[in-house]
This record gives C-alpha cells, sequence and structure tokens, in this order.
C-alpha cells in the first residue's frame, strides 16, 4: 500500500462510517473497517496475538467487514502496528500500571471497610512497583573525572592538520575580510528619545 492511501485511510480511521465513505473508495472503507476493528482488539487486550487478529480478519468477524485473505490480513495488521506502535514493546510496563492500579483500587476499597492490614498490603504493592522504597539513581559526579588536556598552539600535536604556512601573514588577511565585511554589513542607528 502507498504512503498516501495509508493517510488517507489513517485520517478517515474514527470517522462515522456515513462520513467515511464519502471519502474515501469502497476498497479502502473496507480496509478502514478491518484496521479500526484490529485497533479496537489491540485496545481492548494489548497483548493479543496476530494470529488470532489474522483469524478473525480471514472470517469477517460475524459481518462486519468481508473476509479478507491470509497476506490481505497480515497486511491490514502491519498497517495497525504503524498507526499504534508495536504495543508488546511496552508489556512490561502496561502490566505494571495494572498493578498499581489494581493496588490503588484494592487500598481504596481496604479504606472503606477499614482494614488496616489489606491497606498496608495495598501500599505495600504500591512501594513495591514504584520503587518507592529505594532512592533515587542520581548520577554520581564524583565518579566523573574530567580529561586531561593540556591547550597547545602546535597544529602538528592534532591529527589531519595540516600546518599553514606564514601564520602571521594569514591572520592579518583573514581579520581585513572580515573587517572589511563588517563594515560593509554595518547600519549606523540613531537613538530617539
Amino acid at each position: 500500500m502507498n504512503d498516501d492511501s495509508f493517510k488517507k485511510i489513517e485520517s478517515a480511521l474514527y470517522l462515522k462510517d456515513s462520513e467515511a465513505a464519502e471519502k474515501l473508495t469502497p476498497y479502502e472503507n473496507e480496509r478502514r473497517k478491518r484496521w479500526v476493528f484490529c485497533l479496537s482488539q489491540k485496545m481492548d487486550d494489548p497483548l493479543i496475538s496476530d494470529k488470532t487478529l489474522v483469524e478473525e480478519l480471514e472470517a469477517g468477524y460475524a459481518g462486519l467487514f468481508s473476509p479478507v485473505a491470509k497476506s490481505t490480513a497480515y497486511r491490514d495488521i502491519a498497517a495497525v502496528h504503524k498507526i499504534i506502535g508495536n504495543i508488546r514493546l511496552a508489556s512490561k510496563n502496561w502490566y505494571r500500571y495494572m498493578i498499581i492500579e489494581g493496588a490503588k483500587k484494592a487500598y481504596q476499597i481496604a479504606e472503606i471497610k477499614k482494614d488496616g492490614k489489606a491497606m498496608a498490603a495495598a501500599l505495600d504493592k504500591i512501594g513495591k512497583y514504584t520503587m518507592a522504597d529505594k532512592p533515587d539513581n542520581d548520577f554520581d559526579w564524583s565518579q566523573m573525572i574530567p580529561l586531561d588536556i593540556e591547550p597547545a598552539a602546535d597544529p602538528d600535536l592534532l591529527e589531519d592538520v595540516e600546518p599553514i604556512e606564514n601564520i602571521e601573514q594569514r591572520r592579518r588577511e583573514l581579520r581585513a575580510l572580515f573587517k572589511s565585511n563588517m563594515n560593509k554589513d554595518a547600519i549606523d542607528v540613531s537613538i530617539e528619545e
């Protein structure tokens, strides 16, 4: 699929079916429906396998859209991954988020029931998964040792630098060139009071 077609479908992704039908060809609209289905499945269950989605796309998911070939289904899933990125890379963070949210709800329930032991357990989980019990990993600046650099005006010390013959003459030429450019570009400004 070319980039123009991808951008066209992506821009109409969340429109109502009637609005999308006005902007897209029938083929593009069918594809949009499959993408929306895959996106909603990924949002409901970020760890749903591509194989499961392919099977549902091949079957047409109860008439929601027309059944497609396996290769077309994999192309649709590739487009969906392009839109939302690979959620599996974030699965550890997803689980950490779910654990913390669950522990917050458990704390609220325990607080309502005035169950101190359950409150402490929920706070323990929150502390563990947010690493609140550990000190912040600040950079230890005392371990950073500056380089031992000795300034020198000798270009022979540098690699791939050729010495300039008659360097003082070259400096005078460059000063004169830059001074003439400055004078040429300078603008007189009068201060008004």
